[in-house]
């Protein structure tokens, strides 16, 4: 049995990358039209073997201030049992996400809600109808014992045709046209769509 622990968190306020990455995708990107929103958590994921002594601590990744500032971020603590391998080694370039990541809430500070703090860390509930893409992107070749990345949701405006390859289209970067948000070179990413608000 593998141990995975994840802090995600966002900003409280505006988040700059994801705000200019979303005008980007809108105005220079086919299919950035249908895009209505674009959200984004930083996540940092350790795990060991259920019988070993875990790595790291989500009390001292709070503490360090390089991961998290408590003016200017939420976040919340998430656990994840699995009986296979870590969940970013199958198929890293464009596979799916599990549909249990990143895991039990544990703890966050964020006020309860609807959504859930997962969804909440992710811009929170979407219009009606919309359609909902997460894309978790992460760095190759990393062994541990800290995995960190960034968790983006794409939301597309009802009505979008086939927004899983819409969200394939806008993520990977392969021209001036194509992709922005993962580099396939130095980059992994795994792909969901989230099914609950």
């Amino acid at each position: 049995m593998i141990i995975q622990v994840t802090l995600m968190t966002c900003h409280k306020g505006v988040d700059l990358h994801a705000e200019t990455a979303e005008r980007v995708m809108r105005l220079r990107l086919a299919g950035g039209e249908a895009l209505a929103g674009l959200f984004r958590a930083e996540f940092h994921t350790f795990w060991q073997d259920e019988d070993d002594t875990a790595p790291e601590s989500v009390a001292r990744l709070l503490g360090v201030g390089r991961f998290f500032n408590p003016n200017k971020h939420h976040h919340a603590h998430f656990r994840r049992e699995s009986a296979g391998e870590a969940w970013y080694t199958a198929n890293p370039r464009g596979g799916s996400l599990p549909s249990d990541w990143p895991g039990e809430l544990v703890a966050t500070d964020l006020p309860v809600g609807d959504g859930g703090p997962y969804h909440r860390l992710l811009g929170g509930t979407p219009a009606l109808g919309a359609a909902v893409m997460d894309v978790c992107a992460f760095p190759l070749g990393e062994s541990g014992p800290l995995l960190s990345g960034v968790v983006w949701r794409l939301v597309f405006v009802p009505g979008t045709s086939n927004p899983a390859a819409l969200a394939v289209r806008l993520t990977e970067a392969r021209g001036a046209k194509d992709g922005l948000l993962v580099n396939p070179h130095m980059q992994g990413w795994l792909i969901a769509q989230p099914d609950q608000y």
